[in-house]
């Protein structure tokens, strides 16, 4: 039962802490720009501050469908962190729970621009050689992060599991 409660209050602490860092830096970049003065702030010749509200999904896919659809990615998003603190009870390792929390995390940070801007702050844009990506936050970071962190997992559970049942089987 501890060792239960521990291991939610771990997954809870990393997702606010990833919510809270994403919070401070879309708080800051929108600080930074609110009055219009600045439109891009030059970082390198790799990466730009740019702030943008996307009121679609990844790479602005599906962007200006109004209320309705803020709605329902609203509802997709909750829907899908709720998915996830189910998973977390089937994880036996600490590197898929926190690779949970990082994609809970950033999922609530993006939730939370939806509520507040009707879309969601994004501001770093990375580019190279006349090539550019999407503009993302850190959320979404930390999104992609938790994703290959949670398929990383699942392999060295995958070769831990196969070569346990391979050496149980030699001693047979």
């Amino acid at each position: 039962m501890i060792k239960g409660i521990k291991e939610y209050l771990f997954v809870a602490v990393s997702a606010v802490s990833v919510l809270l860092i994403d919070f401070l830096s879309k708080n800051k970049i929108i600080s930074i720009f609110k009055d219009g003065i600045v439109e891009k702030i030059y970082v390198n010749e790799y990466l730009d501050f740019i702030l943008v509200f996307n009121t679609g999904i990844s790479y602005g896919l599906f962007s200006g469908g109004g209320d309705f659809q803020k709605w329902i990615l609203i509802s997709l998003s909750i829907l899908i962190i709720i998915f996830l603190l189910s998973l977390i009870r089937n994880e036996s390792t600490i590197l898929s729970k926190l690779s949970i929390s990082f994609i809970i995390g950033g999922a609530l940070g993006n939730v939370l621009d939806r509520f507040t801007y009707g879309a969601v702050v994004d501001f770093i844009s990375l580019h190279a050689k006349g090539f550019s990506w999407y503009i993302f936050n850190i959320a979404d970071m930390f999104i992609v992060l938790g994703v290959i962190l949670f398929i990383l997992s699942q392999f060295i559970f995958c070769l831990l599991y196969t070569s346990d049942a391979a050496d149980e089987e030699d001693s047979v």
